[in-house]
């Protein structure tokens, strides 16, 4: 009797050992499981990252820059981006204006940069008002405006709305300011938001200045931080572009 109830509790400890072990490798299992999946979800994650920029800034690509980017990315206007097949609205959500893939690309995504400029336009020597062509006024009242380049408020005085061009990107062109705001820029022509162009005749012509010394990029421009820029229309004398030159603040240095 006392044999077999010996045998019944060893019976009992090789049983509770058993489904202990059993328990164990249970449970190694359903982590082993849930760490692989875990690991895939990882890889997939950086997969994403490497291909797809992240975006840099909190700033959104306004209507007009969406449209732009369409314009660069889906020529054939099925919905993907035609360099690297991706649906567009992803690349645009990722804040680019061109695909980065493209190895002809220039303009960066939206964040990955923040340079500033100051700058003045004279038509027939009389300075561009810019104060309602601010960035956050625009998108507001849901005017055309771009986040990759623009003039903006809110700065201490005595600076003004429109004395500093901002590029939230690399690579940004002047002429997409321009069109942003409904104007146009050339070697040839400037043109207004109320259409009025102002173009190269016998008497009058259209400069373009960077740090003082002419060039001839005209709308291809991309400024370098800290740049001054002038743009003057007309039949100014020597003297008069030197004022001009001299009227160009010093703001951007104070962003």
């Amino acid at each position: 009797m006392t044999k077999l109830r010996k045998n019944r509790k060893s019976n009992s400890f090789v049983d509770i050992l058993l489904i202990s072990l059993l328990v164990i490798l249970i449970g190694v299992l359903i982590s082993s499981i849930f760490s692989t999946i875990e690991m895939f979800k990882m890889r997939d994650e950086q997969d994403n990252k490497n291909f797809m920029p992240s975006r840099m800034s909190r700033m959104s690509l306004t209507a007009f820059d969406k449209e732009l980017a369409v314009e660069f990315m889906d020529q054939n206007h099925d919905g993907r981006c035609d360099v690297c097949g991706m649906p567009v609205e992803q690349c645009i959500d990722s804040g680019q204006l061109e695909c980065n893939m493209d190895s002809n690309a220039k303009i960066g995504i939206l964040g990955s940069q923040h340079i500033h400029a100051d700058w003045k336009i004279y038509i027939d020597g009389k300075a561009l008002d810019f104060s309602d062509k601010s960035h956050m006024e625009r998108m507001r009242n849901n005017m055309p405006v771009s986040s990759f380049i623009h003039v903006d408020s809110g700065a201490p005085a005595p600076e003004k709305t429109g004395d500093v061009l901002h590029m939230h990107a690399s690579g940004v062109p002047l002429w997409i300011f321009f069109k942003s705001v409904e104007m146009n820029f050339n070697k040839d022509c400037i043109t207004l938001e109320n259409k009025e162009k102002f173009c190269n005749d016998e008497n009058r012509e259209l400069k373009f200045f960077i740090n003082g010394k002419e060039s001839n990029e005209f709308e291809n421009y991309v400024f370098n931080d800290l740049d001054k820029i002038l743009i003057s229309y007309g039949d100014e004398s020597e003297e008069e572009v030197k004022n001009q030159l001299k009227s160009i603040t010093d703001f951007a240095e104070l962003h």
